[in-house]
């Protein structure tokens, strides 16, 4: 029998995503050649031998062979499994940090990096996974101060992207065919596409609900930013 779901954790780390899915980006003029805004790190995935990596889902974005090497420069880093991919809107508080001359440079994780580095829970241990969640919460709480290019970065360790994640269908490869693509769509996770086991299920159907209750619940209110646009 499967212990209580911790609610209260599932829907505050829910409402942190909500928030950065409705951020509203900047305006901008689109060119051919973009440049940069985000460096992709990619890492290996310790439950799966995905040669990679997936496709970004900005044209913003530069892949980087070696996270170590881009220290001094002031691109935010986000760090991701090589089989796992994010939506273009999933990566707005990213696109929205600023830095200032000799500040540290921005340093995210995915939620699955980050489990798949720091958190050795067993799928099958609901108490192990519940310890995990609380070091997630606590490595996302960052966004829960942002406030969009009102203050340079500070923060000099590595924080969180509060944001749900697809498998990818076949990493590295473009041409995907319809039905692959479809499927990766359905393996949406709160924190690994690889999560497997009832608990792991039941989380995750109460984290995507209490999610897509409060992109609605932000979306319905009329002084929302988005009605300015």
């Amino acid at each position: 029998m499967y212990p209580t779901l911790p609610f209260d954790l599932l829907s505050r780390m829910a409402r942190r995503e909500a928030g950065a899915l409705t951020l509203i980006p900047d305006r901008r003029v689109r060119t051919d050649r973009p440049e940069p805004e985000i460096l992709f790190a990619f890492v290996p995935c310790r439950w799966c031998a995905a040669a990679g990596p997936a496709l970004p889902p900005l044209r913003e974005t530069a892949v980087v062979e070696r996270p170590s090497r881009t220290r001094g420069l002031t691109m935010p880093v986000l760090t991701l499994l090589r089989c796992e991919e994010l939506t273009a809107r999933s990566l707005l508080p990213l696109s929205l940090i600023r830095t200032a001359p000799g500040a540290p440079q921005p340093r995210i994780s995915t939620r699955a990096a980050y489990w798949s580095r720091h958190v050795p829970a067993d799928w099958a241990s609901p108490e192990a996974m519940d310890l995990g969640l609380e070091l997630l919460d606590a490595r996302e709480r960052w966004l829960d101060a942002f406030q969009p290019g009102a203050v340079p970065w500070t923060c000099d360790e590595e924080v969180v992207l509060p944001a749900s994640a697809r498998a990818a269908a076949r990493p590295g490869v473009r041409e995907r065919p319809t039905a692959e693509v479809a499927a990766s769509r359905r393996s949406l996770h709160f924190l690994t596409p690889h999560a497997a086991g009832g608990y792991a299920a039941r989380l995750n159907d109460a984290y995507l609900f209490a999610r897509i209750t409060a992109v609605r619940a932000a979306l319905s209110t009329r002084d929302h930013a988005a009605y300015a646009v």
